[in-house]
């Protein structure tokens, strides 16, 4: 038997139909992935907040949301005040992040604001506590004052909670994850906003509980 042309442009024609719908096929299941497993980069670029932002886990538990709502309220060093750093991303549902740096005037201050911040039951770490939904981290650094270009150490206290802000969920990422994810948004923070100068004796992640 012999294929006529007209069949043959027929099969053709049906075999370029499946590569491009396997083609989109594939391409859809990638966009799918690529929602699921990577964090929103264009949510994470927001005034002040993108460097403290900047990590895969913020993605990941802000959901596959290809944007987010992102809140950021920085206030530099003045009248003698560290910077300060205040940040709320948004994804969908229940996925919400907030974060915030804040310095106190003493250390004995801030520790009476970290024992009110720590949930009851938190599991502690040095520097820190953290339960299923909220991380709290101390740290002390050098800054500068602006006016007098003078260093001072700036005794701060970072809050990290996961969920909307009016309406706390039941659960969370876990303790392990808020630990570590209030270490590493203040080292970023510290680094790429508060302009802290010298070294700052960060605990190790993963964070290992007292």
């Amino acid at each position: 038997m012999r294929a006529t042309a007209d069949g043959a442009r027929r099969a053709g024609a049906a075999l370029g139909v499946l590569v491009l719908l396997g083609g989109g096929l594939a391409g859809w299941h990638a966009y799918l992935d690529a929602a699921a497993d990577h964090p929103p980069a264009v949510s994470l670029s927001h005034g002040e907040c993108r460097g403290a932002l900047a990590d895969e886990r913020v993605g990941r538990l802000l959901g596959p949301a290809r944007t987010v709502r992102v809140e950021s309220d920085y206030r530099p060093a003045e009248d003698g005040r560290p910077p300060r750093l205040r940040c709320f991303a948004a994804g969908q549902g229940e996925h919400a992040l907030s974060f915030e740096v804040e310095a106190a005037r003493t250390a004995e201050e801030r520790a009476d604001a970290a024992a009110r911040a720590l949930p009851k039951g938190a599991r502690r770490f040095d520097g820190g506590g953290a339960d299923h939904r909220t991380g709290v981290l101390r740290f002390d650094c050098a800054v500068k004052a602006p006016e007098t270009g003078e260093e001072r150490t700036a005794h701060y206290l970072a809050t990290v909670k996961a969920g909307p802000r009016d309406r706390p969920p039941a659960t969370g990422p876990g303790e392990e994850t808020m630990a570590d994810l209030a270490v590493v948004l203040s080292r970023q923070a510290a680094e790429q906003v508060l302009g802290c100068t010298g070294p700052v004796d960060w605990p190790a992640t993963p964070v290992r509980f007292a």
